[in-house]
C-alpha cells in the first residue's frame, strides 16, 4: 500500500453487482474541489453543511446522468479523518464507474484495498484493533462474531491492553527510581514480582481465550470420514437440509471432499464430506482418500459415521486409531441398531440417528456443540487475531524472564528491559509500535471501498 496520504481517493463502496442503491466514497484535502462540478444542487458544495444528505442530480460527461443524495463531512469530524463527499445513486456498475471515471479525471485516485480504514487509524480515528474490527463485522456470520467484532470495535482491547500497560509502566517507573536514587527508594523485589505475575497471569487468560476466539473469527472444520457407503454425504444432505452431496448405493460415489458452512450454536462450521477410506487400486479414488486424509488432519472435530444397521467393519478399529474421532455415529437407526455395537469400546461419544428420517440430528448437534465448547468456548470479549495471540505470548514471555531475573537477583536493568519488551508487544497489538510491513498486510485484506 502507497503512502501517498496526501491524495484524495476514490472507490465504490457497495458490493459489485446490480442493487437498488450504489455508494461512491471520496476522502482526502480535495474531496468537495473535486465532486462539485459534477453535483447540481441549488447551493454550492462547499456551502452544505456536514453531514446533511441533499438531492441533487449528477452531471458526467457534460451531460445528466443520474438522481443522486449527496452528503459532504469535514475533516477531522469524519470516518478518515479527512474531509469526505459520498454519492448514493442507483446501483447501476456502468453508473457507479462512469461516476469513478469522472472523479479520477479530476484529479482523484482509486482507493487501495482498506485504505480508508488506513487512514482513520493513521489519523488517530480508530487504533489497529478496532481497524481490524472493521473487516471482521464485514465479514461476520453469526451473532456471536457480530458481537465479537463489534466489541473489539468500540475499543473493547484496546481499554484491555492499555490497562496492562499503565501497570507495567507503574511497575517500570519504580524500578527505575530505585536504579536512579537508590538511597531514597527502596523496592520490594518480592512485590514486583507479584506485580508483574498478575499481569502475566491476566495475559495468560487472554492467550487461553484464542482457543474459542479462533472458533469465532474463522469457524471450526468439522470432518465426517468413514468407510463407503455408510451415509456420510445423506449425513451432510440432512444437516445441511438440502441435497448438496450426491447419494446412491453404489460404493465411492463421492470421490473428492465437499465443502459447506452452516451454524450450530452460534459457531460457524465448514462442513467436509470425505471420500470414503477403503483399500483400491483405482487412482481416482487413491486420490480422494489422500484428500480424505488432509482434511481429517486439519478439522478441529472428526465426526466416524458407521452404518448402525449392519455389524461393526473391521476397518471400524483401525479408522479410530488412525483419525481419533470425537464422536461416532450409528446411522441408519430407522433400520434398527445392530446388537455388536454395544460391545464396542472408544472414547468417543455415540450418537444413533437416521439421516434418512432426521431422527437423532438433533443430539448429534448437541454433542457436536459440546466438544466445540470444551475445545474453548467462544466468548464474545475473547481473543480472535492471531497477530493479537502471538504478541501476547511474547508480552508475557518478557514477564516469564523479568521474575526470573528478579528471583536471580539479577540488575534492575535487566528487569526493565524485559518489561519494555513485554510493553512493547502490547503496543504493537493497538497499533503504536506496529511495523510498516505489517500494516500493510492487514489493510490489503480489506475490500476496496472501506
Amino acid at each position: 500500500m502507497s503512502n501517498q496520504t496526501q491524495d484524495t481517493i476514490v472507490a465504490i463502496a457497495t458490493p459489485p453487482g446490480q442493487g437498488a442503491v450504489g455508494i461512491v466514497r471520496l476522502s482526502g484535502p480535495r474531496a468537495i474541489g473535486i465532486a462539485t462540478p459534477y453535483v447540481l444542487l441549488k447551493h454550492p458544495l462547499n456551502q452544505l453543511e456536514s453531514y446533511q444528505l441533499r438531492y441533487a442530480r449528477l452531471r458526467l460527461d457534460d451531460e445528466l446522468s443520474d438522481e443522486a443524495l449527496v452528503f459532504v463531512a469535514r475533516a477531522p469530524k469524519t470516518y478518515t479523518g479527512e474531509d469526505t463527499v459520498e454519492f448514493q445513486c442507483h446501483g447501476s456498475p456502468a453508473l457507479l464507474s462512469r461516476l469513478v471515471r469522472s472523479l479520477e479525471s479530476a484529479g482523484a485516485r482509486a482507493a487501495e484495498p482498506g485504505e480508508f480504514t488506513k487512514r482513520a487509524f493513521l489519523n488517530g480515528k480508530i487504533d489497529l484493533t478496532q481497524a481490524e474490527a472493521v473487516a471482521d463485522l464485514i465479514s461476520a456470520t453469526t451473532d456471536v462474531s457480530l458481537a465479537s467484532a463489534y466489541f473489539q470495535l468500540r475499543g473493547g482491547l484496546r481499554s484491555r491492553f492499555e490497562d496492562l500497560s499503565k501497570e507495567l509502566i507503574q511497575t517500570k517507573t519504580l524500578l527505575e527510581a530505585n536504579l536512579d536514587f537508590s538511597e531514597d527508594v527502596r523496592v520490594d523485589p518480592a512485590a514486583v514480582s507479584d506485580q508483574l505475575q498478575r499481569v502475566a497471569d491476566v495475559l495468560g487468560d487472554q492467550i487461553a481465550s484464542y482457543d474459542g476466539g479462533k472458533l469465532i473469527r474463522r469457524g471450526a472444520i468439522v470432518s465426517l470420514c468413514g468407510i463407503p457407503n455408510v451415509g456420510k454425504s445423506s449425513l451432510m444432505n440432512a444437516l445441511l437440509g438440502q441435497e448438496r452431496a450426491i447419494v446412491t448405493d453404489v460404493p465411492g460415489t463421492t470421490r473428492d471432499t465437499i465443502e459447506e458452512s452452516i451454524e450450530i450454536g452460534g459457531i460457524q462450521i465448514v462442513l467436509t464430506d470425505t471420500a470414503g477410506i477403503r483399500e483400491t487400486t483405482d487412482p481416482v479414488e487413491l486420490e480422494g482418500t489422500r484428500r480424505s486424509a488432509e482434511a481429517l488432519a486439519s478439522a478441529d472435530v472428526v465426526i466416524l459415521v458407521c452404518d448402525g444397521h449392519d455389524p461393526p467393519n473391521p476397518e471400524y478399529r483401525k479408522l479410530i486409531a488412525q483419525h481419533q474421532p470425537a464422536i461416532v455415529v450409528l446411522n441408519k437407526s430407522d433400520l434398527g441398531i445392530n446388537t455388536e455395537w454395544v460391545e464396542q469400546g472408544d472414547a468417543a461419544d455415540r450418537v444413533r440417528l437416521s439421516a434418512h428420517t432426521g431422527e437423532g440430528l438433533d443430539a448429534l448437534r448437541t454433542a457436536l456443540h459440546k466438544h466445540l465448547i470444551e475445545a474453548g468456548a467462544p466468548n464474545t470479549e475473547s481473543v480472535t487475531n492471531e497477530r493479537h495471540w502471538i504478541a501476547l505470548k511474547q508480552a508475557r514471555e518478557a514477564l516469564t524472564k523479568a521474575s526470573a531475573a528478579i528471583s536471580q537477583g539479577a540488575p534492575g536493568e535487566i528487569v526493565s528491559f524485559e518489561i519494555d519488551e513485554s510493553l512493547g508487544a502490547l503496543s504493537s497489538i493497538i497499533g503504536e509500535t506496529t511495523a510498516q510491513d505489517i500494516l500493510d498486510q492487514i489493510f490489503s485484506q480489506f475490500c476496496i471501498g472501506k
